[in-house]
């Protein structure tokens, strides 16, 4: 399998890196409730997150604006907003993050972590090679 990005994401961000990371045998069906190591990871992601957002006002820190200005790049609907942002604002309001399943707990710490898009795919379910219309190009999360 391939994985392509039209040319035009790479005239919006010639600068931009993807990393593809394949993940098998994960059991992503797993009772979280017995296992404390899902919370710890998006509690830590948690406070990495809080170094992104050292100004009060929310929408003045440098990877809001960042991110913000990307976003305007993509044809979504007035006002949509990254997931990055959607994140960071749930940490600036002190709210805690709870276990969803394996996969989106991983990937929402990294996501908190480094303040990087990140989602996922299920690869058995994909035909052919990877391509961004695979996705419907939801720009609030990059799935390659």
């Amino acid at each position: 399998m391939k994985v392509h990005v039209k040319d035009d994401f790479w005239q919006l961000f010639p600068d931009a890196q993807i990393s593809v990371l394949v993940v098998k045998g994960l059991n992503n069906t797993i009772d979280e409730s017995d296992d404390p190591y899902f919370k710890a990871l998006l509690d830590e992601g948690t406070k990495k997150a809080r170094t992104f957002i050292a100004d009060e006002n929310f929408t003045q820190n440098e990877v809001i604006q960042e991110w913000r200005q990307a976003f305007t790049k993509f044809k979504t609907k007035k006002g949509a907003r990254s997931s990055i942002e959607a994140l960071l604002k749930r940490v600036s309001q002190g709210r805690e993050f709870n276990p969803i399943n394996p996969l989106v707990d991983i990937y929402n710490s990294v996501l908190l972590s480094y303040a990087v898009p990140c989602g996922e795919e299920d690869l058995a379910k994909i035909v052919g090679d990877f391509l961004e219309e695979h996705e419907g190009m939801n720009p609030s999360s990059t799935r390659v």
